[in-house]
């Protein structure tokens, strides 16, 4: 589904909740932050958490979740071109121009990012693996 009401964000932050601590994990932002960044109707809500998988070589980091973007009072979504063109409406461009302005801030963020591994084992280090 495309668009979201307030509840149902409200009821994939609970699912995934339940989720998570089945698993032993935390999220990055806790359910109250979701619930009074709706109640305040800020354009942007999400909920994340940061999985470790065993993979041949080694742990990797998998960052999980999902975020929703107001279009007005209680219609969500998370669809990119849904958010695209909201964007587009909102700024008088083209989605053309949104997803090319996109594609640079993306290339410039790369840029940022010098050592992968360095900033994966960051992640770990400041994230609560073993749900402590």
């Amino acid at each position: 589904m495309a668009y979201y009401n307030k509840q149902e964000i409200l009821d994939y932050v609970e699912e995934a909740t339940v989720k998570l601590e089945s698993k032993g994990l935390k999220p990055l932002n806790p359910a109250e932050e979701v619930v009074k960044r709706l109640n305040d109707e800020e354009d942007m809500v999400g909920f994340f958490w940061i999985e470790y998988i065993e993979e041949g070589d080694g742990e990797k980091i998998k960052m999980e979740g999902k975020s929703w973007y107001r279009i007005s009072g209680d219609l969500y979504t998370d669809d990119r071109f849904a958010i695209d063109l909201y964007q587009a409406m909102v700024a008088g461009l083209t989605v053309t121009d949104i997803i090319k302005k996109r594609e640079i801030d993306k290339e410039l963020a790369k840029q940022g990012i010098v050592d992968i591994e360095t900033l994966e084992q960051t992640v770990k280090a400041n994230t609560n693996q073993d749900g402590d």
